[in-house]
């Protein structure tokens, strides 16, 4: 299977979610891909037609229900997708979809001092938990933190995979 398909398969599975709940799927514009737009759902909620933009994280290995990556700024040095235009952001688990919002999410990181800033980078992606890791030639700066923090923003809504 290549990466392609590996990466549009999360997407595929996410998308057939939304359409089983009555949300119609519109692909974002090539602009608001370029600012963390991956979908838009179009749907009702509370009886009123409603449009949300979602940023769609894949999981990530083995820790994927525990543990997601965030992304302060890209490989680039420019803002990461944490600043992007999505109203909601939604981590891939092994066995359901979180949504989360962009604004609580980073409300959440701007206000604790859960990702420890005033230590060095790590080296490895794997010791980024709470920690600040670059890739070696890269601008980047990404960190992990545990889903549990996700699961406390009273916005945040779960959707099982079928």
């Amino acid at each position: 299977m290549s990466i392609n398909s590996k990466n549009s398969n999360y997407r595929a599975q996410f998308s057939e979610i939304a359409k089983s709940k009555g949300y119609r799927i519109t692909k974002a514009s090539r602009a608001e891909n370029e600012h963390n737009i991956d979908l838009k759902l179009e749907g009702q909620v509370n009886g009123k037609s409603t449009t949300v933009s979602v940023d769609i994280k894949k999981k990530n290995g083995k820790h994927s229900n525990s543990w997601v990556y965030i992304e302060y700024v890209n490989s680039k040095g420019k803002d990461g997708w944490l600043y992007g235009w999505a109203e909601f952001v939604v981590f891939e688990t092994g066995n359901s979809f979180i949504f989360v919002s962009r604004k609580a999410l980073l409300k959440l990181l701007n206000t604790s001092s859960i990702v420890r800033w005033d230590l060095p980078f790590v080296d490895q992606a794997w010791k980024s938990k709470y920690r600040l890791f670059r890739r070696h030639g890269t601008l980047e700066k990404i960190t992990q933190i545990e889903i549990s923090h996700l699961l406390s923003l009273a916005s945040t809504i779960v959707w099982k995979k079928l």
